[in-house]
């Protein structure tokens, strides 16, 4: 049966390529939506584990990294660098700020810190040391142009960019970093506040354990000793965040994900009741040989399949080039197509939908009668 339904495909090309491409389009199009999540995902969690240290600091009851205002005082240092099994403390300060240039707009995250904390991964340049220096995100670079070398001006204050950053944004916002005298300079010279005592110096510690000592436990020893700050380790910050990041994205996303679903049903559902339609008379012929009902409805469901199978890779193709183009074109999103358990569940899905668009037809194949392939 399934070799009749292959030479049935094979002498009506056009149908059975418009069918591919069908089922490809969808696939390629649960791959993107289903690849931005964990994209998204992967840079929230890359922010906190891209800033090193074996404990994180931040204020009491500030459990999130991003979308959440952590203040330190500045004796929280000391305080921290007290605490057994800590062998050093990095203060990381965090602000947002908003980009202005040619009357375009962009918010951005700014990260100050004076060595870990800083850009994880340099396209071109270094790091900022001097105080007018900045690093800035590759996706804020090819947004406006800029390059190492070049000034960029915020609230009025002037920086030189020294260095492009790879993968240095997240919640749709692009990082810039400089040190802490460009900070100083910065709220001193610049047009960001009448009061910089409502920006932070302090937001954050970067903790480097000692030698032997358990992280888990300076962590705990940190929130007990210092009563303005808590130690929380990096992958339970980053996984705060992410659980943020579902929260925000994942009710619209999956709403999306569950239309594209029920149009895939549908669409392969239709095909396939199509292609019943227009084959009524040769599958006629199968009843009066003696296939049965069973037999029909198999073999419609394996063609759907084989189908499917071949259609997947070619949306992999489709949403892999998609996924090139938003990096080259629009770097501060991530669409990550080979995440395996992203290819895992829409591999899955679309088989599914596969079986569930060929019971379309099934109604159609129990009520066929063998004597409509002998009509005119």
């Amino acid at each position: 049966m399934l070799w009749l339904n292959f030479s049935n495909a094979i002498h009506r090309p056009g149908r059975t390529v418009l069918v591919l491409l069908a089922i490809a389009a969808i696939v390629a199009e649960i791959l993107i939506l289903e690849g931005f999540l964990a994209g998204s995902y992967t840079q929230l969690r890359r922010t906190v584990l891209d800033r090193g240290g074996d404990v994180v600091v931040s204020q009491s009851g500030v459990s999130n990294f991003l979308a959440a205002r952590s203040i330190l005082p500045q004796q929280t240092r000391a305080a921290v660098e007290a605490v057994p099994g800590v062998a050093d403390a990095q203060p990381l300060a965090a602000l947002s700020l908003i980009y202005e240039q040619d009357a375009r707009l962009t918010p951005l995250m700014v990260l100050v810190s004076d060595g870990p904390g800083g850009p994880a991964r340099l396209l071109s340049g270094r790091a900022p040391e001097a105080s007018r220096e900045i690093a800035i995100d590759r996706s804020l670079a090819q947004r406006y142009g800029l390059a190492p070398g070049d000034v960029m001006t915020l609230a009025e204050y002037d920086f030189t960019i020294v260095g492009v950053a790879e993968g240095a944004a997240a919640l749709f916002m692009p990082f810039v970093f400089f040190s802490f005298d460009g900070l100083i300079d910065f709220y001193f010279d610049s047009d960001v506040a009448a009061d910089i005592a409502a920006f932070p110096l302090l937001s954050f510690l970067l903790i480097e354990v000692a030698p032997g000592a358990d992280p888990a436990a300076v962590a705990a020893s940190i929130s007990a000793a210092v009563p303005d700050a808590q130690g929380i380790l990096p992958r339970a910050l980053a996984a705060n965040d992410e659980s943020l990041g579902r929260e925000l994205l994942a009710p619209v996303l999956n709403l999306l994900l569950a239309l594209s679903y029920g149009t895939g049903a549908l669409a392969i559902g239709l095909f396939m009741f199509a292609g019943v339609r227009g084959r009524r008379k040769s599958l006629g012929v199968l009843r009066a040989l003696g296939f049965t009902t069973r037999h029909l409805v198999m073999g419609v469901i394996a063609e759907a399949v084989v189908l499917a199978a071949i259609a997947l890779p070619v949306g992999w193709a489709l949403a892999r080039g998609f996924a090139a183009l938003v990096d080259v074109y629009l770097p501060v999103y991530v669409v990550q197509i080979d995440d395996p358990s992203t290819l895992l569940r829409t591999t899955a899905v679309v088989l599914v939908l596969a079986v569930a668009g060929a019971l379309g037809p099934l109604g159609s194949l129990m009520r066929l009668d063998p004597a409509s392939a002998f009509r005119g």
